[in-house]
């Protein structure tokens, strides 16, 4: 008996086995990425077409109630109140759209009173939701418009301008504000805050302008940005009053507590904080006390004097660290006694610092975690020596830090000894948070 053919899995209906016999044909001889490369004419452009288009006539029938060629039941029309039908299909228009197999032209149905919108290519698009994606990503990813526009025409056969892809690129606007305004939590343990400075042209011309940035751990001990804010056009530099506009909207956003607040040395910015949350403990960042520091230590006793002063905001308690003060002041203050001064305020500053355990105070004594997304956003800013508008930058700025936060989220990247640092917050900060606050995700 003879064998049985297995059957392709990848074997359509004879209409479309002809048609893709003669697409073998075509290609027969070539190298695999010519024969599959984009073109108008292609028979995969066709095919992606003529989907499109009877994806839209069934959008119609949607739409309308009923399919081509069908009668509408007296009953039906009775019950309208019409004698026909009160609306019905009115031909088609030609339209080009931009696949990723170059430029396909469509026929798009359209009915007597224009009601129709197609969600397969929306009315005014003339690029599949796909491509528009890519590029966003390629404009998220760093790539300047004229990179995306040369990159768009040599793999997907399209050709799209640097305005075409900023114009998509501004598509995305309504969708960050959304996200920039989005609701929070009520409570939030650890709040890190900082500026990031990017180059932006202002009316005045190009300066380094700082955009404010706000990261804090949630209840499942994941790292997420709550905000990105930008001031108004000139305004270039940090300001704590800028920062209590910022804290005032996180606040309007559901934000009713904050537990610690920890940030660079910027004044007024503990008294921004506690006008909106009175009861939050302040802690500022050592590791800007310490770059405050050695400005003004030449370089050869830069390294000695770090290490020194590691024995004071690492010490095991506040009076260790008194001690080790001390001690750096009898060793450092002939040489340096600006940076003695300087510590001999920071340790008393820091004094709360060691009410908590190291797990807890190694969390909050840097602001580190935010630092390592501005190192993730520079990596993108370093491909533009500018950005051209206030808009562009605090789109790109968004479209960053949401595809941070997504990625951290995604990833489930759960603070370490996370569990045994909310036991202790519910201890230090008891009848602040509910109590299955930070446990719910253990």
């Amino acid at each position: 008996m003879p064998r049985r053919k297995a059957k392709s899995p990848n074997t359509f209906g004879p209409e479309l086995e002809e048609l893709l016999l003669q697409a073998a044909k075509e290609a027969a001889g070539k190298p695999i990425s010519e024969a599959l490369k984009p073109d108008s004419g292609s028979l995969l452009s066709k095919m992606i077409g003529r989907v499109v288009e009877l994806a839209m006539q069934e959008e119609m029938t949607e739409h309308l109630g009923y399919g081509p060629n069908e009668r509408m039941d007296l009953d039906l029309a009775q019950h309208l109140g019409a004698a026909q039908r009160p609306n019905h299909r009115n031909g088609h228009f030609d339209k080009t759209i931009k696949t990723t197999q170059g430029p396909v032209q469509i026929q798009v149905p359209r009915d007597r009173q224009g009601t129709f919108e197609p969600q397969v290519v929306p009315k005014g698009k003339s690029l599949t939701a796909e491509l528009e994606e890519r590029i966003i990503s390629m404009y998220t990813a760093g790539m300047s418009t004229r990179d995306i526009e040369e990159h768009f025409t040599q793999f997907y056969g399209a050709q799209a301008n640097s305005q075409f892809i900023s114009r998509v690129s501004s598509r995305v606007d309504k969708e960050l504000v959304d996200w920039r305004n989005r609701p929070l939590e009520a409570v939030y343990a650890v709040m890190l805050v900082d500026a990031i400075f990017v180059k932006v042209r202002h009316s005045q011309g190009v300066k380094a302008t700082a955009i404010y940035q706000v990261c804090a751990y949630n209840d499942d001990g994941q790292l997420e940005i709550l905000g990105l804010y930008m001031p108004d056009d000139g305004q270039t530099a940090e300001s704590a009053s800028f920062w209590h506009k910022v804290f005032s909207e996180l606040h309007s956003r559901g934000v009713q507590d904050v537990l610690i607040l920890c940030a660079d040395g910027l004044e007024g910015i503990e008294k921004a904080g506690r006008a909106l949350w009175p009861q939050l403990h302040f802690s500022p960042c050592v590791v800007h006390l310490v770059r405050a520091s050695t400005k003004y230590v030449a370089r050869q006793d830069r390294e000695e004097l770090c290490r020194d002063l590691k024995t004071i905001y690492r010490a095991a308690s506040f009076e260790a660290a008194m001690a080790a003060q001390e001690g750096f002041g009898e060793k450092w203050r002939s040489r340096y006694p600006r940076v003695v001064g300087q510590w001999e305020d920071n340790v008393l500053a820091l004094e709360g610092l060691w009410k908590f355990s190291p797990m807890l105070r190694k969390l909050i004594y840097t602001t580190n975690a935010i630092e390592n997304v501005h190192n993730q956003q520079r990596k993108v800013l370093k491909t533009k020596r500018s950005l051209p508008s206030r808009d562009s930058a605090l789109r790109l700025m968004t479209l960053l830090a949401r595809k941070i936060t997504d990625k951290n989220l995604a990833r489930s990247r759960t603070r370490p000894h996370w569990r045994k640092i909310v036991a202790e917050l519910h201890i230090h900060f008891d009848g602040r948070i509910p109590s299955t606050w930070g446990f719910m995700y253990q």
